[in-house]
């Protein structure tokens, strides 16, 4: 239950705002979505949308960081319970 949560909040979050991170942050958000939400999505695929909508939007680089810091050390509950705030808006799968 707790991962169809933290799937919905994440899935709202992606088309609401761009951001420009750096690839290997926007990797990390994409690795840790495949591990805690979406076993089958391409992380490469994932990594493209999130460093193209960094591209086109100045404030998704802070986003995307934010979030990468976020999610690195977690485990997927704690990353439910104290990311979610900093995932929403990151452009991914």
């Amino acid at each position: 239950m707790m991962k169809g949560r933290f799937s919905a909040v994440l899935l709202m979050a992606f088309g609401l705002v761009g951001l420009s991170g750096c690839k290997s942050e926007c990797r990390a958000y994409c690795e840790r979505y495949q591990q805690c939400v979406e076993d089958d999505i391409n992380v490469s695929t994932c990594t493209n949308t999130c460093q193209d909508a960094s591209d086109s939007n100045r404030d998704h680089e802070a986003k995307v960081r934010e979030c990468a810091n976020c999610v690195g050390s977690r485990s997927c509950a704690a990353t439910f319970d104290d990311c979610i705030d900093d995932c929403f808006g990151v452009q991914g799968p």
